[in-house]
């Protein structure tokens, strides 16, 4: 897999919002699809080095995709989501953070140049950002404090946090707290919570030295304007009361382009939910056609819970359970007949 499945869970594919969700069965099942992926991987390709990077947050695997040691570096600025204009930012309009999954309401432009992937989410009450790199760190906001308490920490740390000391980040009031790095050392967790508009909660989670620096490192989130939350594909075909529920993408700067993977969660009013997940496999890689037709694609059926075709450059699924409860595989099926891909894969303004 490329990134935390863990993660997304607790952040935006979890269950709606105050249900209780056991992710070890995720964790397990992530590991499995990430060695399955990985063995193909072997087969089209001789890697020197294990390819795979196990991150101590969990089970974050990177799988570096790149064409070759001849291609130019992507910018920092792949890292960006594209902007949206008319969407006022977090500051403004706080009423709008995490109901609106097409867009995040603030950005984290200026921490950017030490990261070389980031997963940004929109949605379903909370939105984030988590940057890896030379810099370890969550960005997360919600207008219930209640909703940050429920997110699962995924960065590393040893689980025995200190007590809160009341700290101001660009003159309004929060509270930070240490959670010293877990055995064999490193640097211990830094959280810091603050409201940087009433009616709003911000927190970082970071890898740091010092308060003073982790204050500062806060003090660079910017909370007036708003990008969209985007994927390179479009689900044109939903069944009947379902919408769209939350985003989550992930980039990264080792691969033949930015995009690593992306997901779309949709829902009703009747608690009914799945997910839509594309994620970018070497070229080459990719199952044989399935026995199921979906309007011009095959698919297959990944056990009874998962429905899986390729459209390349990426592998596409639908999750059914776990990351879904209450659609049919009829109703998945017909989700993955308006799958539609972007024009261009690589250039984000065309998502």
């Amino acid at each position: 897999m490329s990134f935390d499945l863990e993660k997304r869970l607790a952040m935006t594919l979890t269950a709606h919002e105050g249900s209780a969700v056991d992710p070890a069965p995720i964790v397990a099942g992530a590991l499995t699809r990430g060695r399955r992926l990985r063995r193909k991987q072997r087969m089209v390709r001789v890697v020197g080095v294990a390819a795979a990077c196990l991150m101590l947050a969990g089970a974050a695997i990177w799988l570096p995709i790149s064409g070759g040691s001849d291609r130019a570096p992507l910018p920092v600025s792949a890292l960006l989501l594209p902007a949206a204009p008319g969407e006022p930012g977090a500051a403004s309009r706080p009423d709008l953070v995490g109901t609106t999954p097409g867009a995040v309401h603030f950005t984290v432009d200026r921490l950017l140049a030490e990261a070389d992937h980031v997963t940004w989410t929109a949605g379903r009450g909370i939105e984030s950002v988590e940057l890896r790199g030379r810099i370890a760190a969550r960005v997360m906001l919600a207008r219930d404090r209640a909703a940050l308490d429920e997110v699962q920490q995924t960065l590393a740390s040893s689980g025995s946090p200190q007590q809160p000391v009341e700290v101001r980040v660009n003159g309004r009031p929060g509270d930070a707290w240490f959670d010293p790095a877990p055995p064999p050392g490193g640097q211990g967790l830094w959280v810091v919570r603050w409201r940087p508009v009433d009616g709003l909660w911000a927190q970082l989670d970071i890898h740091g030295e010092s308060l003073e620096a982790v204050i500062g490192t806060a003090s660079l989130v910017r909370f007036d304007e708003a990008r969209r939350c985007v994927v390179p594909f479009r689900l044109e075909s939903l069944p009947a009361g379902t919408r769209l529920q939350g985003c989550s993408v992930n980039l990264g700067l080792d691969g033949r382009g930015a995009f690593a993977e992306g997901s779309l969660v949709v829902g009703d009013e009747a608690g009914r939910w799945l997910t839509v997940r594309a994620q970018r496999v070497p070229v080459g890689v990719g199952n044989a056609a399935g026995e199921l037709r979906a309007g011009p694609y095959r698919v297959r059926r990944q056990g009874s819970e998962v429905l899986e075709m390729t459209v390349a450059p990426n592998e596409v699924e639908v999750f059914l359970k776990v990351w879904g409860d209450g659609y049919t595989e009829r109703d998945g099926l017909t989700v993955l007949s308006g799958y539609t891909p972007a024009p261009d894969v690589d250039d984000i303004s065309t998502w």
